[in-house]
């Protein structure tokens, strides 16, 4: 196993934090779903607790993850895909990352606002970001559901498509990711 990316296949730290990011991300949307369907009350504060400690760490991940992306670029797109299709590669990539980073941080500004206190996982408190208000509280809320479902959507179309390379056009994109196989070339 390489530590650094190379110009077939992605690093194991690179493939390690990718996978961890989306089992996180997989975690997020249902323990966001779960306690937003429990009724107000201790049960739905502890869930939300977690829910928000998970975002921050997908937040504090991702970050980690596109600094070690710039000091140790990606392997390169294959030549056979056609140019739309890397287009909309490196859009899709580019907006995942945006979606990780905003996602979280409208969470966070939504709990500041709602005057909900934000911890990471009872081990330290977080500043607020924004100062207690209704109106913005409801405006971070509707920018984290809809980045949220933004998100999702975008994570069915990334699998969507890695699913696509690996048994349809069977080429070698999913398997540079993969940190059980090898690239065929």
């Amino acid at each position: 196993m390489q530590w650094r990316n190379t110009d077939q296949s992605y690093g194991i730290l690179a493939q390690g934090l990718h996978w961890l990011v989306a089992g996180l991300v997989f975690a997020q949307f249902g323990l966001g779903l779960y306690a937003a369907g429990l009724p107000l009350g201790i049960a739905r504060l502890e869930w939300l607790t977690r829910h928000k400690s998970l975002g921050l760490a997908v937040l504090a991940l991702v970050l980690v993850r596109l600094l070690w992306r710039f000091v140790n670029p990606p392997p390169a797109l294959p030549h056979a895909m056609s140019r739309p299709e890397r287009l909309v590669a490196v859009t899709t990539h580019r907006l995942l990352y945006a979606l990780l980073i905003f996602a979280p941080l409208a969470g966070w500004l939504y709990a500041s606002a709602a005057g909900l206190s934000v911890n990471w996982f009872g081990l330290f408190q977080l500043p607020d970001l924004v100062a207690k208000n209704a109106d913005r509280a409801a405006l971070f809320k509707l920018l984290h559901q809809g980045s949220v479902a933004l998100l999702a959507l975008l994570v069915a179309g990334h699998a969507g498509a890695a699913l696509r390379h690996a048994f349809v056009l069977r080429d070698d994109i999913m398997r540079r990711m993969l940190p059980w196989t090898r690239s065929r070339t």
